[in-house]
């Protein structure tokens, strides 16, 4: 701007007019030392009106450029979509959290930037916001060169009739905050323009000079009013802090000395709505009511993530404690972001904290649970394999004398002792097999497992031999695809699909039993089909079967202990995969398991 040069040329005139009265005649010298104290006068005046004209314009670029810096450099996405749901206007951050910059989303459906999944879930946001005429929060993700999760505030607005007019949409995006600077420089440099043309307009000074001061109280009048109404603005943005749902602190300088902050960043602090929050101030004007502590250390000033990133450093992901003087604790996750001047120093920083207190107490809590229930599980496996192991030998020995009664006094007593003995018999035989499924069991978890690269298809190939006289005895027809090499424990392998086939085999119907074990290659892991023609399960059971001593049918009617799939469940876990079944009764069953193909 020229000030200096404007009041020069005014001062300059007003030397020649003077010089012109001094010369003129003795006769007309009082006569027009009337007229020279009236145009000196009226100079002066008009001096003193281009100075305050030219200071308010210093404070109208001085409120515009905090404003826009403000506006475009918050780590906050501001938008406002028209009935339509089409961009009307996007602060630079929301654009960037878009894909693209703002020229080129206005009038673009704000619902085309979301992802397919979370489209819904912001249409009902929308439409509740409409409805009930209050705000709504959603969590969406944007389509972008790599995911942006964000929180979605939308707020409907109305005119002055209460006729529904625009959203405001306001996002908060802790993953990423875009720079401002191309359109703040763009603004700057259409500021610069129309001052420019201010001062151009006042340097028309016109030889009338009544009708220059009016012409200049004119254009005071309306920079008055341009002024108003970017203050308007800046008090929707702080309003528009104020209702983020997190924390934000601002600093106005490069060592964090004035940090001002929304009123949810006070509340967080407990100190009063306006006062400075920085730590950097000396003893007896910082706030004494909170220490900040990192890992169970108090950070001293310079470490604070606010201070930090004032003096230039990006700050991401950054967890620390609001430590209050009754010792309760606040834990807080955020980012902060330097802010710069025109000649790219930091000059301050813009910072955005979440409380996840309650997300860290449950994190903790379930560490903790964790531990008990895998201490729990191993004590309960510990029991179930040394109370299986010591009552296997006074079961062999009841088992043995039973035997050895049913085989000496058989048809000497009577027809209901050869049945009770027998009943004897059948049950010592029935729990000596429990035990032993119960064993098995308990090994999955506590025996040493060896893992080695072997082809399934000779797994299969070994399970077929064992299962021979099975397989002859029911003429089952049991074909398999190519089979992929996998790294595995062998034993568990054959154990599992031994089970399972001996399960199509054993659950048959009266057609031949036909049993087909085929892949699919799914990317990180291969799935493994293993299908039958047999009786098929109920739906209402197929979740039921893979728990321990879950029996579908009587003793009579099919033989087991009804541990066979709560082993092949195990087993499958140990391998990193899982387990489900696909049946309809009468028309077969088809399990699945699927392991990883890493090592």
């Amino acid at each position: 701007m020229q000030k200096n040069t404007n009041t020069d040329e005014i001062i300059d005139k007003l030397c020649s007019i003077d010089e012109l009265l001094l010369t003129e005649k003795n006769d007309n010298l009082n006569k027009n030392s009337d007229l020279h104290l009236k145009v000196y006068n009226l100079m002066t005046e008009l001096v003193n009106e281009n100075n305050k004209l030219n200071n308010s314009l210093d404070e109208l670029m001085e409120l515009k450029n905090r404003y826009s810096n403000f506006y475009h450099h918050s780590p906050i996405g501001y938008l406002i979509l028209n009935k339509k749901g089409k961009i009307k206007e996007v602060n630079k951050t929301g654009a960037a959290m878009l894909g693209f910059d703002p020229e080129n989303v206005i009038n673009e459906n704000f619902i085309q930037f979301i992802k397919d999944d979370f489209k819904i879930k912001f249409n009902e946001a929308s439409l509740k916001s409409f409805d009930t005429n209050e705000i709504q929060y959603c969590k969406i993700e944007f389509i972008e060169k790599k995911p942006i999760y964000a929180n979605i505030q939308i707020k409907p607005l109305f005119t002055a009739n209460e006729n529904f007019k625009e959203f405001e949409i306001i996002i908060n995006d802790l993953t990423e905050i875009k720079n401002f600077e191309i359109e703040l420089e763009t603004k700057n440099e259409n500021l610069n323009k129309k001052m420019e043309a201010r001062i151009q307009e006042l340097l028309k000074i016109n030889l009338k000079l009544e009708k220059k001061i009016e012409d200049n109280k004119l254009t005071d009048k309306k920079l008055r009013a341009i002024k108003e109404r970017e203050q308007c603005r800046s008090e929707e943005f702080a309003r528009v802090l104020d209702a983020v749902p997190a924390a934000v602190w601002i600093s106005h300088d490069n060592k964090g000395y004035l940090i001002t902050g929304n009123q949810l960043s006070y509340d967080y602090l407990n100190i009063p709505p306006g006062a400075n929050a920085s730590k950097s101030l000396p003893p007896g004007d910082r706030p004494e009511t909170f220490k900040i502590v990192k890992d169970g250390i108090d950070l001293k000033a310079e470490e604070m993530p606010i201070q930090k990133s004032s003096a230039g450093h990006e700050i991401r992901n950054f967890e620390f404690d609001i430590v209050y003087n009754d010792n309760k604790m606040r834990h807080m996750m955020g980012n902060a972001t330097p802010l710069y001047d025109e000649n790219r120093n930091p000059n301050g920083s813009v910072s955005v904290f979440i409380d996840i207190t309650h997300h860290k107490i449950a994190e903790m809590k379930m560490e903790a649970l964790v531990k008990d229930l895998e201490r729990s599980n191993g004590e309960l496996e510990q029991f179930a394999y040394i109370t299986s192991h010591d009552l296997k030998e006074p079961l062999r020995m009841v088992s043995s004398f039973t035997q050895l009664l049913e085989k000496r006094y058989k048809g000497k007593i009577d027809q209901d002792a050869d049945e009770f003995i027998g009943f004897i018999v059948d049950g010592a035989q029935r729990m000596q097999r429990l035990l032993d499924d119960l064993l098995e069991y308990a090994r999955l978890t506590t025996a040493d497992k060896k893992y080695e690269k072997i082809q399934i298809d000779d797994v299969v190939d070994e399970i077929i031999n064992n299962l021979k006289i099975a397989i002859d005895e029911s003429d089952a027809d049991i074909k398999y695809d190519k089979l992929p090499m996998l790294f595995i424990n062998r034993t568990e392998m054959v154990q599992l699909f031994q089970n399972l086939i001996g399960n199509s085999i054993k659950f048959r119907s009266k057609k031949t039993p036909k049993i087909h074990i085929s892949v699919e290659d799914k990317g990180n892991k291969y799935v493994f089909p293993v299908k039958d023609n047999g009786i098929g399960i109920d739906p209402e059971y197929q979740k039921k079967i893979f728990k321990m001593f879950q029996r579908l049918h009587t003793i009579d009617e099919y033989d087991g202990t009804g541990i066979g799939l709560s082993i092949i469940k195990k087993i499958v876990e140990n391998h990193k995969g899982f387990i489900w079944v696909k049946s309809e009764v009468g028309k077969g069953s088809t399990f699945f398991f699927s392991i990883p193909k890493n090592d």
